[in-house]
């Protein structure tokens, strides 16, 4: 089996991006689970806890932003995850401990495969010797070839979208999860002094503070025309409620400029000459080439 396993399991890119693979490693006939902590997963693919997780002989297991010092630490990954982010003394100087003394060797019963899914990649907290294969997004994510790791780079997969017949006027989105990264404030301004009217804020509230701090002040300088309308699940629906994107952050491996093509809407932002699209069948057959996997019909064509 394919045991996904992730350290975040919330509504942002990452997640969604692991259900949507997920999603389409069982539709080409491989079976496939995404574990996480969080809830939200759920009820959106083939899914469970992480207490549900375990990797057993033959398993082809996916690592998502989970520091791993030795293969021991998927025994009990809830573990894992909660001393890792601890800030006790003791937490971190166990944590200093294990990198000293982890067992740098790659399980023999399983295979191991870190998916490092843009600014969520845990490669500087892992080791990567564990792994038998890396996956990045792009190659602006910075994993060393010098160490000759056996990386492959292929995107996200992306969902199927349409243009829309009948879009409205001058009403931007703002799409990703709210975080400082993701500078929404800077986004918010250029929308109006680009001459929209309307801006709706599409994402998951990641970090209140930084929501508060910065995105809310910069909001109310525009009274009744900044809305937050949250996550939103269908993208089309998404898409179809505005004229234009607007996004400041550079991340070469995000989908929303893609996702912004497919639906007639115009992006605006640092990433609008990135790479040539890749078809999902292409973005599917790459996995199933690096996992090692026997090819299925209808599991994707050549990467």
């Amino acid at each position: 089996m394919i045991k996904i396993v992730s350290g975040s399991s919330v509504p942002v890119g990452s997640t969604v991006a692991l259900v949507s693979l997920c999603t389409r490693l069982n539709a080409g006939g491989y079976e496939c689970r995404l574990f996480g902590p969080d809830h939200w997963h759920l009820d959106k693919c083939k899914s469970g806890t992480l207490a549900d997780f375990r990797p057993e002989k033959g398993d082809v297991v996916i690592v998502h932003d989970i520091g791993l010092h030795s293969a021991q630490d998927l025994l009990d990954v809830t573990a894992t995850i909660e001393a890792s982010r601890s800030s006790r003394w003791q937490d971190v100087l166990g944590r200093t401990a294990r990198r000293c003394f982890a067992s740098a060797q790659k399980p023999e019963d399983f295979t191991l495969v870190l998916t490092c899914q843009g600014d969520g990649c845990s490669a500087r907290q892992t080791n990567l010797s564990l792994f038998h294969k890396i996956h990045c997004l792009s190659d602006a994510q910075q994993i060393s070839r010098k160490a000759k790791l056996p990386v492959f780079v292929c995107p996200n997969l992306v969902d199927d979208l349409a243009k829309s017949g009948s879009k409205p006027a001058k009403v931007a989105g703002v799409v990703g999860a709210i975080r400082r990264e993701n500078q929404l404030e800077l986004s918010i301004k250029q929308a109006f002094e680009d001459g929209m009217e309307t801006v709706i804020i599409y994402g998951h509230l990641a970090d209140p503070i930084y929501y508060y701090n910065d995105v809310r002040p910069v909001a109310e300088q525009y009274p009744g025309k900044v809305k937050f309308a949250g996550f939103v699940d269908d993208k089309q629906k998404l898409y179809d409620s505005v004229s234009d994107v607007y996004c400041s952050a550079s991340k070469p491996w995000s989908t929303v400029r893609l996702e912004s093509s497919l639906t007639g809407t115009r992006f605006h932002g640092p990433d609008s000459s990135g790479a040539q699209p890749v078809s999902n069948d292409r973005i599917l057959g790459a996995w199933v080439e690096a996992l090692g996997l026997p090819r299925n019909q209808g599991a994707g064509g050549r990467p």
